[in-house]
This record gives C-alpha cells, sequence and structure tokens, in this order.
C-alpha cells in the first residue's frame, strides 16, 4: 500500500477508523511514526504523525506536506454497460493502467436492469489507487444512450468487428467497447468509425476494454 486515503486530509488534525484504520494497522505502524495520507483530490502527499492509538481508530497530525508531480491522465474511453459486478472487478486495471475517464453508455444490447452503484465504484477506486500509488481517481460518467454520448463527444470510433488494426489508430477517436451481445446495426449507423484487436479469439467486453487500455498504456 503506497498510501491511506482520507478526505480530510490537509486538516491540522484526523482521525482513522473502520477501513482507514485496518490500512494502518496493515502497514504495522506505531504510535509516533509517520503516514502518508491523501485526499486524491488537490495533488498533494500530507504526512501525519501518529499521536494516539487503541483497538478501533487513532489521531493522526499533520507534520508537513508536498505536492506530487502531477500525471496527466488524458486517455479516454467509452463502455457499454454490462453487469456491475463485472464492470466493478475491471475498475482497478483501468485505474492502475492510467485512463482518464471511463464513460459507461447503456447501449441497445445492455440490460436496463444493471443499476450502476457510483458511491461503490468510487470505493472501488479509492483503494485502488491506494494501492498503486495514483493520486487522482479515474472519472466515471454514465450516459443513458448513444445519442446522449455523441452529444457528448462527436469523435468516437467502435471497436468492433471488421474495423482496421488498433495498430493504426492514432489517438483521434474516443475508442468504444461494446456489451456482450456487440452492437446493434442501428448503433453502428450513427457511428462509422471502426477499429479491430488483433485477436484470433472473441473477447468478453471487460476483457477487450482492458486490452484497448493496455495497448496504450499512458
Amino acid at each position: 500500500m503506497k498510501f491511506i486515503y482520507h478526505e480530510r486530509a490537509n486538516a491540522e488534525n484526523i482521525e482513522l477508523s473502520g477501513d482507514s484504520f485496518s490500512h494502518l494497522k496493515a502497514l504495522r505502524l506505531s504510535l509516533g511514526q509517520r503516514v502518508d495520507i491523501r485526499n486524491l483530490k488537490d495533488g498533494y502527499s500530507y504526512i501525519y504523525e501518529i499521536k494516539s492509538i487503541n483497538r478501533r481508530s487513532a489521531d493522526l497530525e499533520l507534520v508537513f506536506k508536498s505536492l506530487i508531480s502531477p500525471i496527466k491522465h488524458k486517455f479516454e474511453l467509452a463502455w457499454a454497460v454490462v453487469d456491475g459486478s463485472v464492470i466493478e472487478k475491471s475498475l482497478p486495471s483501468l485505474n492502475e493502467l492510467g485512463v482518464g475517464r471511463l464513460n459507461l453508455v447503456y447501449c441497445d444490447f445492455s440490460q436496463r436492469n444493471f443499476k450502476l452503484n457510483l458511491e461503490r465504484f468510487e470505493r472501488i477506486l479509492i483503494s485502488s489507487c491506494e494501492q498503486c500509488g495514483r493520486n487522482s481517481i479515474m472519472e466515471i460518467a454514465i450516459f443513458d444512450s448513444v445519442d446522449e454520448l455523441l452529444e457528448y463527444k462527436k469523435d468516437i470510433a467502435l471497436v468492433d468487428f471488421g474495423g482496421e488494426s488498433l495498430d493504426r489508430f492514432n489517438g483521434e477517436y474516443m475508442l468504444f467497447v461494446g456489451p456482450e451481445g456487440g452492437f446493434s446495426q442501428s448503433e453502428r449507423d450513427k457511428i462509422s468509425a471502426k477499429f479491430a484487436i488483433n485477436s484470433p479469439y472473441i473477447l468478453r467486453s471487460n476483457s477487450a476494454i482492458i486490452g484497448v487500455a493496455s495497448k496504450f498504456l499512458v
């Protein structure tokens, strides 16, 4: 674990409890030792000293702060909504690979009963950041349809069968990975640009998006 998250990191005094306190115990830190605490919003690392500790919580006092060299995560992807549990399992990998923003889109072949829990997504991403050292959380946006996504951004390319090789992709489009059933003909008609993953196998939706993100790791 690279640091511990706390939403009030920057205050003179904070209390760690719950999961944050469990992380502190996992680091085997004790009274008088120092720990890196971050809020994942302002780009700073806050070094706190443990002033008191008991069975369920610890009180910390700010010693100093330092600005972490910012990394601009510009790579943006769109992904058709699939089962929430599948998305949850993929979020840490996408966050660690440096995806800046993930746009989740309800497509024609997405099941509308899949309800997305953004608060749970955020907790997963925070844990990912603590583990990998990323100092900002991957942004997530939800779109109700492909039409709504196109209102946000026009330059989109489907990751689909029969498209150009991704080896020719030079960043001019936002890549859009479809659901398990693929894109509908209506959606293909709306977005003409297409790229294909060079694989002899049919990939699951989550395998495809992680494969795309891995190819363009920033």
